[in-house]
């Protein structure tokens, strides 16, 4: 999503060198074709997983955290029995998108596909808009995103090596 006189919001990458940035833009622009939304600050990426059930769900969110541990970089996310929304973004050197959100979000895509992600009409699904039970309920799971985003802007991926 490259923004411009319609409105829509530009991603703001974080990358070393103009060749990272160029990579990373690509990237976003990639999963945004998909299912995943640009927030309105352009400062990550989101998305909601919904499972045939919780086994399933905290099947998938376990084998994320695996992958976050690895590559020493976690999401904004919460869950409510099926549903798992998740927010990739970066705080240290950002806040914006880097290759590790890139890459996490795309891994995400492929373990919901390999846990059995249920179809969703709307390919882009925001916190905003799963109704899990009554509304207020998937107002909660925005509001806690944004909580945990808020929490002191934490240095969330530690350093890049260099």
């Amino acid at each position: 999503m490259s923004g411009g006189s319609d409105g829509s919001q530009k991603p703001h990458i974080v990358a070393k060198t103009e060749a990272d940035g160029e990579t990373v833009r690509l990237g976003v622009e990639r999963l945004l074709s998909g299912h995943w939304s640009l927030t309105a600050d352009g400062q990550a990426i989101e998305r909601a997983f919904k499972f045939k059930n919780f086994t399933k769900t905290w099947d998938f969110m376990t084998s994320v955290a695996l992958q976050c541990k690895l590559k020493n970089h976690h999401p904004e996310w919460s869950n409510v029995y099926t549903t798992t929304y998740i927010r990739w973004t970066t705080h240290h050197n950002g806040p914006g998108l880097t290759h590790k959100d890139v890459e996490l979000a795309g891994l995400c895509d492929e373990l919901g596909r390999a846990f059995g992600e249920l179809a969703v009409e709307d390919k882009k699904t925001t916190a905003s808009e799963i109704q899990p039970q009554p509304t207020s309920e998937a107002s909660t799971l925005q509001s806690l995103a944004n909580s945990a985003a808020d929490v002191g802007a934490c240095d969330c991926s530690g350093p890049e090596p260099v």
